[in-house]
């Protein structure tokens, strides 16, 4: 946090403010991952100082992936109106519509604006990490996902070898 406070003054924000194409990108890397049959789960961080210029594109971007194992986490930093960004992190129940009127299957975006936090007992990351082990686990119960069974190492060779039995 400190290395990202002290950059941000020596270089200019400026929009537009595109989330679409990024999550996009996110979401074909997860599909990616699914076909390929890895188990695996993505985090796409966000962080932004302005308001979203492509929202329709956001949404029906989310909402496609929510099917996949991707959650995104959004810092909004600045002055900005960040209440578009409240919308997309479907936190009061209603869970984001597309354009064609297809519903998200689960909430996959987490935003905590940074101005809120900074400097209250929770911090951004407790807040951004808060809802990622729900919307982890809601992916792996809804596809029947179970966790590997732990792998047991063998015990690494003695060094030096014991001396031969006699």
């Amino acid at each position: 946090m400190s290395a990202y406070s002290s950059t941000l003054y020596s270089v200019s924000l400026a929009g537009p403010t595109l989330f679409g194409p990024v999550i996009s990108k996110a979401a074909e890397i997860a599909s990616h991952s699914v076909q390929y049959g890895n188990n695996k789960y993505f985090v796409l961080l966000i962080i932004t100082d302005g308001v979203i210029t492509d929202q329709q594109e956001t949404k029906d971007s989310i909402v496609r992936a929510s099917d996949l194992p991707l959650s995104i986490l959004i810092v909004g930093v600045g002055n900005a109106d960040f209440t578009q960004m409240r919308i997309l992190d479907a936190d009061f129940g209603k869970r984001l519509e597309s354009s064609t009127g297809r519903v998200a299957t689960r909430d996959i975006v987490q935003f905590v604006p940074m101005r809120e936090v900074q400097g209250g007992q929770v911090t951004v990351v407790q807040s951004l990490l808060e809802e990622l082990p729900g919307q982890f686990l809601e992916y792996m119960r809804t596809r029947d996902i179970k966790p590997r069974p732990p792998q047991h190492a063998s015990a690494p060779p003695a060094y030096p070898p014991p001396p031969p039995q006699l």
